[in-house]
């Protein structure tokens, strides 16, 4: 259950009654500040024996099983950690008192947690050894380094008054953001320090550096945060699910701006106040010669390049697009849920009997570390696993070595499972999410004549059998109930004298088994008396058929007619429970995906497949289901990713004071696309709801290294310089932090990307796409910015000298 704590506890000889387990104190006044609270007051317990109704085992052991829950107020993991701790004194107090845990939501969330710190913790070290790896001089990669704390505690503290709470999304934003924390930082002391190896003083190398880029980190933040305002115009569960991150990013951003704007220079002007001559890089001087080549040969075949590009994007997001879509990604974890189903009409007892067969594979299985199961009961815990008598629920506890995947274990003990006479069905990951984004391919199907519904669905039904890659069809008409149908012809008895309403109402009558006759009243409470007629209990669809009834004619003469002589009686089955939707009966006929193939390429293949299905009359079919989900998601998602731009473009403008300087740099955003299409593509990940915040991410991320470099051509040409000399000029002085930015973001998501620690599936697709994003985007913007700012910047630029101000007086 959500925020629940499950425990299978194997009781020994020093606790001989169930009372006594029940009545154990778990916080003591003394101790805690409480007051006493029994096991039994937050607890359902029960116990499990071979006459017993309830069956519990652990491990194929007779144990009691706990199931506690949370306050709403309090944090789920502290929780957990104070019920491990009391179970661990009563553990201590009473020999023969085990406690296994079988679901415990706090140890997955301080997994989680501890994951992300640590992806955050390894980016922020690779981000500040690139820098190391560029600057080769441990002053300015000092000023960097104390960015990073510093905007992450400003994050958390701004976190904290607008009621974000540590958690896995919001921890993700950090650790995404980690890389481009440094990344106005990076830019404001490559400057500075590039002007104090020309030989400016300290200060004055800090205040004019800092001068220099302000405007172009300015713009280039606001960019990137500007892509998470429209979160508030997109609804549902992509918003729930990534507001927190957007928050995040946006809080780590701001403040890292502030402190590139005034921590950075006010340590660089006293760091920085001794004389260091600039280590020589060969590598990096052979680069610049080398790209100085290619921009010089891109500015001379600009069609081609180009093209090039243009034709990567479409091959991206082809091949990309081919692998199909997803909502969310799933991640394994260290427990799977497996469901024991006996045939129908089972007994109780053998259904225990059966389990514990079960119970013994399943522990067999290679991975598998501990097995808990539970049938019958009440309570929470009767609900949560199974309470009928043909069906149990089990949880599997895993190695937290283990060599295999959670889902390659299921499909282990499902194997090893398959001769026994029940049907066993185990989920590869009781963390994967479905729950948010529905799970396979639905069917809605309407109609408000039964039969008719019943016919189509079992006709969808038959038709989606025939769609490769669909399992486990369901059409929805769930435990049918038989029925016998009499439908009176109304001709064939006006013939016999008698009226649809008289046969109705005395055939109903004479099937009425019981009847209320009278109530009695004692003080005040009244009692119905109902009557039973014994000889209606056994009737058989035969004695209907025969039925007869007896017709006063004209004349005042009797006669009886038989039941078959004027109507038609046929057996048949009816909806055990009958829906309704916008005042329709509808049945949903439903499917999963089968084991390697991909909800988004099958549910095509679906909706293909019916584009010409004719249902019966009065009925119609709507698609619904994780495909559905999917595309509502991402519909909210690119309208999210058009009015980001839109914001984008905007504060460019403003930035530049022209249109057209933005309008190039805006090319950056598809480059960043191609990139991020392809990470997907190669690493064989699908285009997901995760992988799309990745993109919006870009949009905001990529057209920074282009600010820098348009806004450094445009004050070359300012500046006199002839226009494709300040396009190579700017390319070759901007490429060090072009990639040192890019290369700090890259290195602070690696970890991420290759999913590391347990639940980093959840935002590996984030991190993929922005890396391919930014890769193929910040060589692409050296090469393609140029040719783009050649062809479309065609007028002259030139500084307005004073005296060519006009004053004009009132």
């Amino acid at each position: 259950t959500e925020d629940g704590i499950q425990y299978l506890v194997r009781v020994g000889d020093k606790i001989e009654d169930i009372e006594e387990l029940q009545n154990l104190i778990l916080f003591d006044p003394g101790v805690d500040g409480m007051d006493p609270v029994r096991l039994s007051d937050v607890a359902d317990v029960y116990k499990s024996d071979n006459s017993a109704e309830i069956y519990a085992k652990i491990n194929g052991n007779d144990g009691v099983v706990l199931s506690i829950e949370k306050q709403p107020t309090y944090a789920t993991a502290d929780v957990a950690d104070s019920i491990q701790a009391k179970f661990d004194e009563l553990e201590k107090n009473h020999d023969g008192l085990h406690f296994t845990m079988l679901s415990n939501q706090g140890d997955y969330i301080d997994l989680v947690v501890d994951s992300v710190l640590n992806n955050l913790l390894y980016g922020a070290v690779l981000a500040i050894l690139i820098l190391l790896l560029f600057l080769r001089d441990l002053r300015p990669t000092a000023i960097i380094a104390c960015s990073i704390p510093i905007s992450v505690i400003t994050a958390i503290v701004l976190m904290y008054f607008s009621g974000v709470t540590l958690n896995m999304i919001s921890l993700s934003g950090l650790a995404v953001g980690v890389g481009m924390l440094v990344d106005n930082s990076v830019v404001v002391i490559e400057n500075i320090y590039r002007l104090r190896n020309k030989g400016v003083s300290a200060v004055q190398a800090a205040v004019s550096g800092t001068a220099q880029v302000a405007g172009a980190i300015v713009a280039s933040t606001l960019t990137t945060v500007s892509v998470f305002i429209p979160i508030v115009f997109i609804k549902g569960m992509t918003r729930e699910l990534f507001t927190d991150m957007a928050l995040t990013i946006t809080y780590s951003l701001l403040a890292s701006l502030v402190v590139a704007i005034t921590l950075v220079p006010a340590m660089a002007s006293g760091m920085l106040r001794k004389e260091r001559k600039e280590k020589s890089h060969k590598w990096f001087n052979g680069m610049l010669k080398g790209y100085k080549k290619a921009v010089s040969w891109c500015l001379r075949h600009r069609a081609v390049t180009l093209l090039a590009a243009v034709g990567m994007l479409i091959f991206s997001t082809a091949a990309s697009m081919s692998r199909g879509t997803a909502y969310l990604p799933d991640m394994d974890s260290t427990q799977i849920s497996v469901s024991v189903t006996m045939p129908e009409g089972s007994t109780t007892e053998e259904t225990r009997e059966m389990a514990d067969k079960a119970i013994e594979r399943i522990m067999s299985v290679k991975g598998v570390e501990t097995v808990g199961a539970m049938m019958g009961g009440g309570g929470m815990m009767s609900s949560m696993m199974g309470g009928s008598g043909d069906s149990l629920s089990v949880y599997a506890i895993l190695d937290e070595n283990k060599t295999e995947s959670s889902q390659a274990i299921a499909s282990n003990i499902e194997k090893a499972c398959e001769d026994l006479e029940c049907e066993v069905s185990a989920s590869g990951s009781t963390m994967d999410m479905s729950a948010l984004g529905g799970s396979g391919i639905s069917i809605k199907v309407e109609s408000q004549d039964l039969d008719a519904l019943k016919e189509a669905a079992s006709a969808v039904a038959e038709k989606l059998e025939t769609v490769e890659g669909v399992t486990e069809v369901d059409n929805g008409i769930v435990d049918p109930t038989p029925e016998i149908r009499i439908v009176i012809d109304k001709e064939k008895a006006m013939v016999q004298g008698v009226t649809v309403a008289q046969a109705y109402l005395d055939l109903q009558k004479a099937l009425s088994s019981s009847k209320e006759a009278t109530e009695l009243s004692e003080g005040s409470d009244s009692y119905s008396v109902v009557v039973d007629d014994a000889s209606m209990a056994e009737m058989t669809p035969d004695d209907i058929r025969n039925y007869t009834f007896t017709v006063t004619g004209m004349d005042g003469t009797e006669k009886e007619i038989a039941l078959e002589d004027i109507a038609s009686v046929e057996e048949t089955e009816s909806l055990s429970s009958i829906r309704r939707s916008s005042q329709r009966r509808y049945l949903t006929v439903s499917a999963q995906i089968a084991e390697g193939y991909n909800v988004g390429l099958v549910s095509r293949d679906v909706e293909a497949e019916f584009k010409d299905f004719v249902l019966p009359e009065g009925c119609s079919m709507e698609f619904e289901g994780e495909n559905e989900t999917i595309n509502e998601a991402m519909g909210q998602l690119i309208k999210m990713l058009l009015i980001a731009v839109a914001f984008i473009y905007l504060i460019m403008v403003a930035q530049f004071q022209s249109l057209l300087s933005p309008f190039i740099v805006m090319f950056t955003i598809p480059l960043a696309f191609t990139g991020g299409f392809l990470g997907l593509f190669l690493t064989g990940k699908e285009v997901s709801v995760i992988a799309m915040i990745g993109f919006v991410m870009l949009a905001g991320i990529v057209v920074n290294n282009g600010i820098v470099l348009v806004d450094y051509i445009n004050q070359l040409r300012l500046d006199g310089t002839e226009k494709r000399e300040a396009i190579v000029e700017a390319g070759m002085t901007r490429m060090r932090p072009i990639l040192m930015t890019a290369l700090t973001t890259i290195l602070g998501l690696f970890t991420m990307a290759v999913g590391m620690g347990t639940g980093a599936e959840m935002m590996q697709p984030v991190a993929i796409v922005t890396i391919g994003g930014l890769l193929y985007a910040t060589l692409m913007t050296l090469f393609v910015v140029p040719v783009l700012y050649d062809i479309f910047n065609r007028k002259k630029m030139r500084k307005i000298k004073e005296e060519e101000l006009v004053v004009l007086d009132d």
